[in-house]
């Protein structure tokens, strides 16, 4: 009996996960669909990481406008041109009222807050295409959850595998 109630509590346990999973699929499936988007302007950064693999480590220029105080705030606001470029605006604890501006979620990672992402990963061989890259494309949802999407050139076209 006691071997069919673990059997049933494992089954149990690995449908939990796998629905979890799928709700986040399903969730970052629609911000890359739906999502606002915006174009962040990279910053210099060591561009490889040799441990691993073909990865590039970003930073955006935005991060060096954040005040020392950053980590207090929960959202950036982002200003966005008719090309989608981003300026930071302000920050604050709640989703701006204004629809002309773009929240997005601030990131924290030992001790460095940032507006996205710090890695991006391309097919091997690639590294050279993207090393130069001066920005990034963000998908932004409605709750200020950012997903990169690609790199783009100086020309706001997306570089690489993923160009459309």
């Amino acid at each position: 009996m006691t071997l069919t109630l673990h059997r049933l509590a494992i089954a149990a346990a690995v449908l939990l996960v796998l629905a979890t999973a799928g709700v986040a699929i399903v969730q970052f499936e629609h911000t890359l669909r739906t999502g606002r988007v915006v174009n962040i302007a990279l910053a210099p950064l060591d561009p490889r990481s040799i441990m691993q693999g073909d990865y590039m480590a970003l930073a955006y220029a935005i991060d060096r406008e954040l005040p020392e105080d950053a980590a207090q705030y929960k959202y950036a606001w982002l200003r966005v041109d008719a090309e989608q470029r981003a300026a930071l605006h302000s920050l604050s604890n709640s989703l701006p009222q204004e629809p002309q501006l773009v929240a997005v979620l601030l990131r924290r990672r030992d001790g460095i807050v940032s507006v996205g992402p710090n890695a991006f990963f391309f097919a091997e061989g690639s590294g050279a295409l993207y090393e130069q890259a001066p920005y990034g494309q963000l998908r932004v949802d409605a709750g200020g959850k950012a997903l990169l999407v690609s790199l783009l050139d100086e020309n706001l076209h997306v570089l690489g595998e993923n160009s459309r």
